[in-house]
């Protein structure tokens, strides 16, 4: 589909919440005569003036498929994010204009029994509506979530994600910060090679491994899986 022939539709803002310090999501009002299907991981397009097709950020819906009163997005607001800038200016009200949901990465029904999901900051997002999904529906499918932030209070939903471990035999993760506080007893640093040798599941036909964050951490990323035998079909960008 080329530009010209994107279908922009507007959707209003039902809900705004401050996530972390530079985080925001978003509710937005689906209308009931809007087929809004996506699966986990596909992503929308936000265009700061509707009338301009080429000016977009593409952002992943965070809420699970089955829900068809609104969709979510959670939002990093950039200094001179051009999109981010003009999202964070909107409220409760506001009319967006959105295209899509576009075909992404994403996560479907009986693709893996084990999934590995490795996200750096807002790379998370993909990653959420996919767990939900998959707890929520109580899917055979186990899951590890290997999630690094520069600080603990730049981790998005720590307090969802801390709930989800206790509370499902087959959710489990490992956080990585830059620095973390005193007594922290998770990772620091960077996410390496050997971490996710340690942390992640070993290949096999079963197992997908999920990658989101900066460009070239998710190219460097994908390398070193793909060294620790990880087919490359199975390394997944949302």
């Amino acid at each position: 589909m080329s530009q010209k022939d994107v279908i922009i539709t507007r959707y209003r803002i039902i809900e705004k919440q401050r996530v972390t310090r530079d985080t925001s999501r978003f509710r937005f009002a689906l209308p009931p005569n809007i087929d809004f299907k996506f699966l986990p991981g596909d992503h929308i397009k936000i265009y700061p003036d509707r009338n301009n097709p080429l000016e977009f950020r593409p952002y992943t819906p965070t809420n699970t498929p089955d829900i068809k009163d609104y969709f979510e997005l959670i939002i990093k607001h950039y200094p001179n994010g051009k999109v981010s800038g003009y999202m964070k200016e909107r409220g409760l009200g506001d009319d967006v204009a959105v295209s899509g949901p576009d075909k992404g990465g994403h996560f479907e029904d009986g693709m893996a029994k084990k999934i590995g999901m490795v996200a750096g900051g807002t790379g998370i997002t993909p990653m959420i509506s996919m767990v939900r999904s998959i707890l929520s529906r109580k899917l055979d499918v186990e899951v590890f979530l290997l999630f690094a932030n520069k600080t603990i209070d730049d981790i998005i939903l720590k307090e969802e994600f801390d709930k989800y471990a206790e509370k499902y035999d087959n959710f489990d993760l490992y956080y990585v910060l830059d620095k973390g506080p005193e007594g922290w007893p998770m990772g620091e640093g960077r996410i390496t090679k050997d971490l996710m040798n340690e942390k992640l599941f070993g290949p096999s036909d079963d197992t997908v491994i999920f990658v989101c964050g900066p460009p070239m951490m998710q190219i460097n990323l994908k390398k070193q899986l793909m060294e620790l035998g990880h087919p490359g079909e199975k390394v997944i960008f949302p």
